[in-house]
């Protein structure tokens, strides 16, 4: 079942969609979009439904209409509103919180993950660990994240990346072996955009979820 719900974040509320499973469950996900690509269709959606169908409840919350949201927005406002969705998940019973994050929402995830969520899948993270030499035409578009700021992250870490996206698969290969649990899935013929196999991104989002 898909229920329109709502995350209240301080003084600001945000549209979002809960799929829930038929059967009571506690294992719950929290998905994060990108910049420029909604957490309500394609990808999200199929997703949203069939993890469902697996007996899981997930939340996704559109927390930025357009670039000038996205950059009023604060390393605060970021934290704030991760941390209100895994609370969203938690204040409905799911104690057992995965969190799936899209390009933008996996630096996000990396950079601001809240105690106790268990593991995390990034979708085409838009981010580099510092020292890797951006391919030119991606130079000041893609921020680096440290190494320290990794091996904080001692989680499970499932990170999807295509062979065609425009970030050579180099950059996530290097930033999952500076993570203490990450792991790299080459996604062949894969591009930035994650529309053309819907079906193997599920299958390898789902695999590292808890059972």
């Amino acid at each position: 079942m898909s229920e329109d719900v709502t995350l209240d974040v301080g003084t600001e509320s945000y549209p979002g969609r809960f799929d829930e499973p038929s059967e009571p469950s506690d294992r719950g996900v929290l998905m994060i979009p990108g910049a420029g690509h909604g957490p309500f269709g394609d990808v999200f959606l199929r997703f949203g439904r069939e993890a469902a169908d697996a007996g899981y409840g997930v939340a996704r919350f559109e927390t930025w209409l357009s670039p000038a949201d996205l950059d009023a927005k604060t390393d605060s406002d970021f934290r704030a509103e991760i941390e209100a969705g895994v609370e969203f998940l938690r204040s409905r019973g799911y104690e057992s919180v995965t969190i799936v994050a899209k390009s933008l929402g996996g630096r996000l995830a990396l950079e601001h993950l809240p105690e106790g969520v268990e593991r995390l899948v990034l979708w085409a993270p838009a981010v580099h660990p510092e020292g890797y030499e951006l391919p030119t035409e991606l130079e000041g578009k893609i921020p680096s994240i440290g190494a320290d700021d990794l091996e904080a992250v001692d989680v499970p870490v499932r990170v999807l990346h295509g062979d065609e996206d425009a970030l050579p698969l180099e950059s996530p290969r290097r930033l999952t072996e500076l993570l203490p649990q990450g792991e790299l899935v080459e996604l062949s013929g894969e591009d930035h955009s994650f529309l053309r196999d819907h079906e193997r991104v599920i299958a390898e989002t789902t695999a590292l979820l808890p059972e």
